[in-house]
């Protein structure tokens, strides 16, 4: 049986004025210096979710992300903890749950759980990058995560949905009103949005039926509005939680709180500013060293800005790695 072969990327094309590559890369990963205080972090409760029954990748996220931040809690919900659970993250056992599920649970269940004001979601493929680049601004909203690359535009001809960042470039056209998806996945939300459709029961998920069946076995698939929480939090019921009294950051500044998709909004420039991210491409599978690993071959990123973001986890000490699919041997000639 052929397997797939994994590959270290390899070091900086090119050079930079600003950066010793090979110190950097070097650099561990251990607590910085941050501009916050340990009771700033106090208010905080670093939480992931997963339904799966390998939950090694979101204790890893939980681990890097909690060393930089001391003085937070961690509490990692899965139905069975890693053995070597790293100290200081508590476990909550919970039953599987599917794709679906998950959304319920964060929308619905993940309140009764938490003590502190708020909680910063990860996963596998999301976590604090640097938490020197955090602002006590964060806390001025209920809920931040990255813009993604699905937003809902609104005008006279009625409401669409659009894929790609194909928003970025509508943005300030007058007449319409474009409301990006803001990232769940790698997110800050207060207790009171984690609350929020349980004390304001008039506020109900709202799902229109499957855009279309896909893939072998069938699934249905969303557009749009689909039961993902994030997409029903940010931008579904946006409207009612606003009027309810809950706040959403703006797009400058959930863009320096984050990144998912690489997209046309990025700068490479920007990279560095960056508090988290969140990304399917992205999976953590050591933290001892730190390694991220892309589940593609490099080549599909190439002149993308994601190598820019993979070079910049280089930069600041992980060790990134491609999988590379084996070629099929070559048929018997007769």
């Amino acid at each position: 049986m052929l397997r797939d072969r994994v590959v270290r990327m390899m070091p900086f094309r090119r050079a930079r004025a600003s950066t010793n590559a090979n110190t950097e890369t070097a650099r561990s990963l251990k607590p910085r210096k941050v501009r916050m205080t340990q009771h700033h972090f106090d208010r905080i409760t670093l939480v992931s979710v997963t339904g799966l029954a390998d939950a090694q990748g979101a204790a890893y996220a939980l681990a890097l992300s909690l060393r930089q931040m001391p003085g937070a809690r961690a509490l990692l919900c899965c139905p069975h903890p890693p053995s070597d659970l790293p100290p200081g993250i508590r476990h909550c056992r919970i039953a599987p749950l599917n794709y679906h599920e998950y959304s319920w649970f964060m929308m619905f269940a993940l309140w009764r759980l938490i003590e502190t004001d708020y909680v910063l979601t990860v996963q596998s493929d999301g976590w604090v990058l640097d938490a020197s680049n955090w602002t006590d601004s964060f806390f001025e909203y209920d809920y931040i995560g990255a813009p993604t690359h699905i937003a809902r535009i609104q005008s006279e001809g009625g409401a669409q949905w659009v894929q790609g960042y194909s928003w970025y470039e509508r943005l300030g056209q007058p007449g319409q009103v474009i409301t990006p998806v803001l990232n769940g996945g790698f997110s800050l939300r207060s207790r009171k949005m984690l609350r929020a459709l349980i004390d304001h029961r008039h506020i109900k998920v709202e799902l229109n039926p499957p855009d279309d069946l896909i893939g072998e076995p069938l699934r249905m698939q969303w557009v749009g509005a689909g039961p993902n929480e994030d997409v029903q939090l940010t931008v579904v019921l946006r409207e009612q939680l606003q009027a309810a009294g809950l706040r959403f950051a703006p797009l400058d500044l959930a863009m320096q709180f984050s990144i998912e998709h690489s997209g046309p909004l990025h700068r490479v420039d920007t990279l560095a500013r960056l508090f988290g991210h969140h990304g399917q491409h992205r999976r953590l599978v050591s933290i001892d060293p730190p390694v991220v690993r892309y589940p593609v071959a490099q080549d599909r990123f190439e002149g993308t800005t994601e190598m820019a973001v993979a070079e910049h986890l280089q930069r600041i000490g992980y060790r990134v790695e491609f999988v590379q699919p084996q070629a099929a041997p070559a048929a018997a000639v007769a």
